[in-house]
């Protein structure tokens, strides 16, 4: 299993928070730098991580985030 760029900076990020609850634009932000556009990048790539590491790896929060860990 390999990540790409993206997904590695993505996962990353996660981890360096690991704790707390990352939002979307904190996301877009830091990791793919649109400026708050497009939201659903971070939708697509948090699937990706999830494909390639379980669905376990990457947490929702339900209106606030992301995080890494168990539910």
């Amino acid at each position: 299993m390999t990540l790409t760029v993206r997904e590695t900076a993505l996962l990353e990020y996660l981890l360096r928070h690991a704790g707390r609850v990352v939002g979307k634009i904190e996301l877009l932000d830091h990791v793919f730098d649109t400026g708050g556009e497009d939201a659903n990048v971070v939708e697509v790539y948090v699937g990706y991580l999830r494909r390639k590491l379980g669905r376990d790896a990457v947490v929702t929060v339900r209106g606030a985030g992301y995080r890494v860990g168990t539910a």
